[in-house]
């Protein structure tokens, strides 16, 4: 089989690791260089995007916004902040609808949260679910870090158990929300279910596939090409500028490029004339291309 790249748009079930998914398309692909974008706990399901081949190298050119369906239980307090943890405390308090809406509105926006002690987030270069099995660590224990939650809607709210459609910046943690909703209410909470959605504009969940539906037979008709996805600037070069990319030569360009205000880092796709990506390039002084990624080796004719 031909070398692949690309990325597959992967729909985890509940009870599997993210690192379960790749083993699994490691194995039934029988392809080595497989990653992923962002990992879901083992009790969530939904969106989970999977770079094949060299596009394990451009998973951090992807969009980092993602979507959720998040299920919150008031009155329930556990150590993971999720249903599948041990019951800490719990409360006779129910908030109503109207204290549910009022206190949302400060869990939109740019909002300080810190990740659940069970999270792989390091504490001196140690996972802190590590340290919090052993009870090593509290949430004093755990620095507060800058997210953005766009919107949270409520969907639907009956027996203590309000649905929501949460739309956030990369690295939120919906644990943390569940968590801090119900101390804001004066009580308890934990997230009780969750399914992401979306990730991006570009993969959602109903066209995402699941992992043991993939083989090497059909592989090619699921890959998402990355150049229709990142959302970098793209410069088409000729044959001649490509292969001085692929040997580590800078490109001095005949007219000078502006790149949009939102790739702050300067760095643009480079195509070939098909337009297939074959590299990643830093702009500098507007007119000069400097390989940083090379994807695909040409050989000497």
């Amino acid at each position: 089989m031909k070398n692949e790249l690309g990325f597959l748009n992967i729909n985890k079930s509940v009870g599997f690791t993210s690192h379960d998914i790749i083993a699994i398309l490691r194995k039934s692909l029988g392809i080595k260089q497989i990653g992923h974008s962002g990992t879901l706990d083992p009790f969530a399901t939904g969106v989970l995007v999977c770079g094949i081949g060299e596009a394990t190298r451009l998973l951090e050119y992807l969009p980092h916004d993602k979507t959720y369906l998040a299920e919150i239980t008031f009155g329930i307090e556990t150590d993971t902040n999720d249903i599948t943890g041990n019951i800490l405390n719990k409360s006779d308090f129910i908030p109503n609808i109207n204290e549910i809406n009022i206190n949302l509105l400060n869990f939109k926006g740019q909002i300080k949260q810190k990740p659940p002690i069970f999270s792989a987030i390091k504490i001196k270069g140690e996972r802190a679910y590590k340290l919090a099995r052993k009870n090593n660590i509290g949430l004093e224990d755990i620095s507060e870090k800058s997210v953005e939650i766009y919107s949270n809607d409520i969907i639907s709210y009956k027996d203590g158990k309000l649905n929501l459609k949460v739309h956030c910046s990369g690295g939120t943690y919906i644990r943390s929300l569940a968590r801090d909703l119900g101390k804001a209410l004066n009580t308890f909470a934990t997230l009780s279910s969750l399914r992401r959605i979306q990730i991006g504009n570009c993969f959602n969940i109903e066209n995402s596939v699941s992992p043991e539906s993939l083989t090497k037979v059909n592989l090619t008709e699921h890959l998402i090409k990355p150049e229709s996805v990142l959302t970098l600037s793209k410069i088409c070069l000729s044959e001649t500028e490509i292969k001085d990319i692929h040997h580590g030569k800078s490109i001095k360009l005949a007219v000078k490029q502006n790149l949009s205000q939102s790739n702050q880092n300067n760095e643009l796709q480079i195509l070939d004339n098909n337009n297939n990506l074959v590299a990643i390039g830093l702009l500098e002084n507007n007119c000069i291309i400097k390989p940083k990624k090379v994807l695909i080796t040409i050989t000497s004719q």
